[in-house]
């Protein structure tokens, strides 16, 4: 009997030891290392994935050309930019000291989870790349290395595109007046659900400024039981106006 036990406990150590191999192998994955200085032709790219929901975001940097841009219901926005060569090397520095290409992840089922991923791509077949998107998951103990990646470069796009934020407005006309109304872009509101009431009797619009990067954006726009959608084009129109007309919700673009 206790030779019997010793063996089931043998073989449970040695199965629990293979399983563990496994997932560790699984997690290491086959990511180049990262050289200690910055390669020349390294590519950076970031992806957001928002699940169920459509948008998504995306960054590119390499040495001769950087964009960011989001994509919400479609309407897409984008910025071009560029980084010095010490940018490039700090920002190629965080990845080095936090380890990038040792990230470790695992995989657990889940349905319709967005998230995030990371790649480094320099020279030939040389690739780095950590998810933690859809069903991979950053494991815990590298949480702070990742974070600090995904921090580095998200914020260094994010920074380039409110340097090119242009100052549009929203024009409400005074046939607006009196009705409840409820006005977002994106997902930014711009008027809180609420009675729309001017300041002056001779008052014959208000106007609300919003800040929006170049390219498109989506404005979701309802006034009392009238509701619809308005592709915005930042970079040829300066001013968008709403009014109700004839019991219809209208609009029309100041160039």
């Amino acid at each position: 009997m206790k030779l019997k036990m010793k063996y089931q406990s043998i073989f449970i150590l040695y199965t629990l030891f293979i399983f563990s191999g496994f997932i560790c192998a699984k997690s290491t994955g086959d990511n180049s290392p990262l050289p200690e200085n910055r390669p020349q032709n390294i590519r950076f790219s970031y992806s957001l994935s928002g699940g169920m929901m459509y948008y998504s975001e995306n960054i590119f940097i390499s040495k001769d050309s950087c964009f960011y841009s989001i994509n919400f219901g479609g309407t897409v926005s984008r910025v071009n930019f560029k980084l010095s060569e010490s940018e490039l090397d700090k920002l190629y520095r965080v990845f080095v000291e936090n380890r990038f290409d040792k990230i470790k992840t695992y995989e657990e089922m889940v349905y319709d989870r967005g998230g995030e991923s990371i790649s480094l791509n320099w020279g030939k077949g040389n690739n780095a790349r950590v998810s933690n998107s859809g069903i991979t998951f950053v494991k815990d103990s590298w949480s702070a290395e990742w974070n600090a990646c995904l921090r580095a470069m998200v914020t260094l796009a994010k920074d380039r595109m409110n340097e090119q934020l242009k100052t549009y407005e929203i024009k409400l006309d005074s046939s607006l007046f009196g009705k409840e109304c409820y006005i977002q872009i994106n997902q930014n509101i711009v008027f809180p659900k609420s009675k729309l009431i001017a300041e002056r009797d001779d008052e014959k619009e208000i106007i609300k400024h919003v800040k929006l990067s170049p390219g498109y954006h989506r404005a979701s726009v309802t006034v009392g039981k009238y509701s619809k959608g308005i592709n915005i084009n930042a970079d040829s129109t300066t001013a968008l106006i709403i009014s109700l007309e004839n019991d219809s919700l209208r609009y029309e673009f100041v160039k």
